[in-house]
């Protein structure tokens, strides 16, 4: 009903603003070691808390909780090498920006075809999808960056 509407609006907004945020930081040149730091931070975090949110709303399987978490942990285990070599964060790829921009656009879609628009179900369940394929995708080309890193350092 309503709630529902609200929760949908609630995640599209969310979506857009860490979109708006990204871009006009860049516009303006007011990217900041703080921002690149917490930014990826904040996304993971969202992106954690919408799919949790929705699978406990039985919107999302729990398959999709699980493959998401799975990855960022797996990210994770990889900041004690970065500060090793002096980095807080890897540069963001447009892979990864694409990835997070699909489960950010992903949620509200699935959300407001499970409670809403019921008729298009398989398409969002398909940007789901798609969308945790190319966020895997993305994490498998952070972890190549470490390595890269380590063997830089190495020499």
């Amino acid at each position: 009903g309503g709630h529902d509407l609200v929760a949908i609006g609630l995640l599209a907004i969310a979506g857009f603003s860490d979109w708006l945020d990204g871009f006009l930081a860049r516009r303006w040149n007011q990217v900041s070691r703080l921002g690149v730091l917490l930014d990826p931070l904040a996304d993971r975090l969202a992106i954690a808390v919408f799919v949790v949110a929705l699978a406990a709303r039985g919107v999302v399987p729990w398959a999709a909780v699980v493959l998401i978490v799975v990855r960022d942990v797996w990210l994770a285990t990889t900041i004690p090498a970065l500060r090793a070599r002096g980095q807080w964060a890897l540069p963001v790829t447009f892979i990864g920006k694409c990835a997070t921009f699909g489960l950010l656009t992903s949620f509200p879609a699935t959300f407001l075809t499970a409670t809403v628009l019921q008729s298009f179900r398989l398409v969002s369940a398909g940007l789901l999808w798609i969308s945790i394929a190319v966020y895997w995708w993305a994490g498998v080309g952070y972890i190549q960056q470490v390595h890269r890193l380590r063997r830089e350092v190495a020499r």
